[in-house]
Order: structure tokens, then sequence, then C-alpha cells
């Protein structure tokens, strides 16, 4: 099993047999990106698109084994209510089940990702629109440069 924490206060638990819900991640840009990072220094923050169409900010967190989209990010992607597969997540009130989605795209300034795994809950608040996990991170050698405001991803 593989923990997946979020901002310190949420936990989650995930099967290591889960396995992927879409086709293998396809990286459609080139190699290196410096996508800006915003936010109030405490947290880092990156503007996300996801499937072309829905646009706002996510947190990076890379105790996240996955990305996790907020209910309405998912309503506004058009997402089944109903996922195929879910994932046991362990919160504060106990464990419940989380649907095991694939984003068609993210895309973060100039760097996108094809068909990237996720989880539904809602883990933040507005203005955030979801969290950045390692399903999305693990593709890139990422580092944070902070006295540029970037976070980079490499190839």
């Amino acid at each position: 099993m593989s923990r997946l924490a979020l901002g310190g206060a949420l936990t989650f638990v995930v099967s290591a047999l889960v396995g992927l819900v879409g086709a293998p991640h396809t990286v459609v840009q080139g190699a290196r990106h410096d996508v800006p990072l915003a936010g109030n220094g405490r947290h880092l923050v990156v503007e996300a698109r996801l499937n072309g169409t829905v646009t706002g900010p996510m947190l990076v967190d890379t105790g996240a084994s996955y990305c996790v989209l907020t209910r309405a990010t998912a309503r506004r992607l058009g997402l089944p209510r109903g996922a195929h597969r879910s994932v046991p997540v362990a919160t504060a009130n106990g464990e419940v089940a989380a649907p095991l989605v694939a984003v068609d795209s993210i895309r973060l300034h100039d760097a996108e990702l094809a068909r990237v795994d996720a989880v539904v809950m809602d883990a933040v608040e507005p203005p955030l629109i979801g969290i950045l996990g390692l399903s999305f991170l693990t593709e890139f050698r990422f580092s944070v440069d902070h006295r540029a405001g970037v976070l980079r991803l490499e190839r």
C-alpha cells in the first residue's frame, strides 16, 4: 500500500494494485518547461488547463500519489459520476471510496501530459480546482526554483 498525504490533514490509502485507468502517459511537448508558480509562498500553486477546457489553480503536492479533482471540477469536465474503479481513501472521518478517473490532458504552461489518472474528492477549497500529484509529476524530473518562481519539468 502507498500513502497519499494531502495538505498534511488528509491521508489517502491507495492500493498498489489499482493500476492505471487510462492508456500510458504521453508527453505532448518538448524537453524542459518552466511553469510559473503562483500563491502566497507557503504553498506551491500552478495554473492548469484540464482537457483543454477547464482552467484554474492546482496545489502541487509531491506527497500525493494521484492528482485530485474537486467534484465541481469533475462535473465541469463532464466526467462520469460513477467511475468504473474507486480507491479507498482514509480521512479524519473514516474511509471512503474515491472515484478513480482518467483526465484526457493536463497542461501546465507549455507542458502537457495526456491520460493522467486522478481521484475525485473535495480535498481542497475553491478557488483551487484540484491537486497536482505524482500521477502527473513522475512523468518528469521536477524541481522548484524559488528564486525564479517556477516549477521546472524536464524529460
